[in-house]
Parts: C-alpha cells; structure tokens; sequence
C-alpha cells in the first residue's frame, strides 16, 4: 500500500479487511482517437481490465463524509444516471483545464492570476 492510501486509510479509518479478490471492469470501444483518422474505432486498448478489489470496514460518520464529497461533485450532473469513476472524471477535467492553460497564453496568465488572488485571500492549496 503506498503512503497516499495509508493517509487516505488514517484520515476516514478505513481498515482494508481483505485484498485477494479481483473486479473486472469493461471499456468500451473509444471513439474518434486515431491521431491521423476520425472515423476509425481502435482496438488496441483493452477492453476488460481487473483490478485488485479491496474489502473495507469503515465508520458510517467517515462514509457519510465521502457521499456528501460525491454529492457536492456530481450534485447537477449526469452521474446519477449511470456508473461513473469520480476520481477518473476529476483527473480528465484536471488535464484537461492544464491542457487549455499550456495552449492558451491568456488561459494560463488569468489561472496565474486567479491562483495569486486565492493565495493573498489566505487560501493554500495542500499538496
């Protein structure tokens, strides 16, 4: 386990009962990811992929606290729908808002400048 899981664990006690079972979870096609074709649907990426599936006991206070992070995140959107990765999607929008800011020199000086702004107001971001 590395350290970012066992802060995770400390910080909403978590206590991770049983790791030896596997989950497997589909991938669909991807669209529209050829670099040179749009109309081409790859098929190098794998479409079943497993991943350790962990058992945990967890206090009902801590767990609480993790659904109203989900519901604060997903409160307008089509998550309720369907089955969606939280953390896939916040890291996708993650990249995506540092892709427009290495594109777009306006982009970065206003994400500059905001940051600046939240700093002087006594907020820092804990990394």
């Amino acid at each position: 386990m590395d350290d970012n899981t066992k802060k995770f664990c400390e910080n909403y006690c978590v206590n991770i009962v049983n790791d030896t079972e596997r989950h497997a979870r589909y991938h669909p096609p991807r669209f529209f990811t050829d670099p040179e074709r749009a109309d081409i649907v790859r098929k190098d990426v794998t479409e079943y992929q497993t991943e350790k599936l962990l058992t945990i006991k967890i206090p009902e206070s801590r767990f609480n606290t993790l659904v109203e992070m989900e519901k604060r995140f997903f409160n307008n959107s089509p998550h309720s729908q369907g089955y969606t990765d939280m953390f896939e999607m916040l890291m996708a929008k993650e990249r995506e808002e540092s892709h427009f800011r290495m594109t777009n020199e306006s982009v970065q000086k206003a994400y500059e400048q905001y940051s600046m702004m939240l700093y002087l107001s006594g907020y820092h971001r804990k990394i």
